[in-house]
């Protein structure tokens, strides 16, 4: 888990309060905390949306933000692994994007190295006939074809399971499944082949490159930070009124 903290500090400011005020100032700063985290987020999404090109509304929801209590007046922005629900999580992808280093093997890039087709240094990146969503990812349903036709029990949206030779004999569309990986040694590149049936011309579409260090590019905890520093007093006026208010 990626987490940038939240906190406020009152020790000055709780000095003067009146009994009922000092009573309802653990409610306040909770308050405080959830509308800060809240804001906090949002701004780290639209900070996503400036230094990362098209980031997916998948990618942006992997930035949560964890509540206050009254028992608990702690607050963060977090990007986490363990709230994901399908998919990669959000620290495999953002993490190397926030803390630097290598980014996590997808689960098509796994499966692709657990079955000896890929070396384990090497990440799987779009070739120029690859078909890409409106994100600049290979669409889904390409993914599947190609994990098919290398018969790779591929879970991916909308895969069921592994073309064999009968099935694709029977298949009408038997001239659809032409994605191969060639043996290495090869005098063709590593990756993933589409070969013309009619043809028989062959083409690069999936590419296997060495993975590269990223450099920090989202800076999490800066952006929350700024975030805090110029809104929290703010955030605090409202709530303060609003607990002394509910406490009458």
């Amino acid at each position: 888990m990626i987490d940038a903290q939240i906190k406020v500090d009152l020790q000055q400011f709780n000095r003067s309060l009146t009994d009922i005020e000092r009573k309802q100032l653990p409610y306040a700063i909770m308050l405080t905390l959830n509308e800060t985290a809240k804001g906090g987020r949002l701004e780290v999404q639209r900070e996503m949306e400036r230094v990362f090109e098209r980031p997916t509304p998948y990618a942006k929801r992997g930035v949560v933000y964890d509540r206050a209590s009254r028992q608990n007046l702690r607050a963060a922005v977090v990007v986490t692994g363990d709230r994901t629900k399908g998919g990669l999580p959000a620290t495999a992808f953002l993490g190397p994007q926030i803390e630097g280093g290598m980014r996590t093997h997808k689960a098509f890039e796994r499966q692709l190295v657990d079955r000896g087709l890929m070396q384990r240094n090497l990440v799987a990146v779009p070739a120029k006939r690859a078909p890409l969503d409106r994100y600049g990812n290979m669409t889904q349903g390409f993914l599947n074809r190609v994990m098919a036709d290398l018969q790779i029990d591929y879970r991916g949206a909308g895969a069921t399971r592994t073309r064999t030779s009968s099935s694709l004999k029977r298949n009408k569309n038997y001239k659809n499944a032409r994605f191969f990986v060639p043996r290495q040694p090869s005098h063709l590149y590593p990756g993933v082949y589409q070969r013309d049936p009619a043809t028989n011309a062959i083409h690069p579409v999936i590419l296997f490159v060495p993975q590269v260090s990223y450099r920090v590019r989202l800076r999490l905890r800066e952006v929350v930070e700024r975030y805090v520093v110029a809104n929290v007093h703010d955030h605090f006026a409202v709530a303060f009124q609003r607990a002394v208010r509910t406490a009458r």
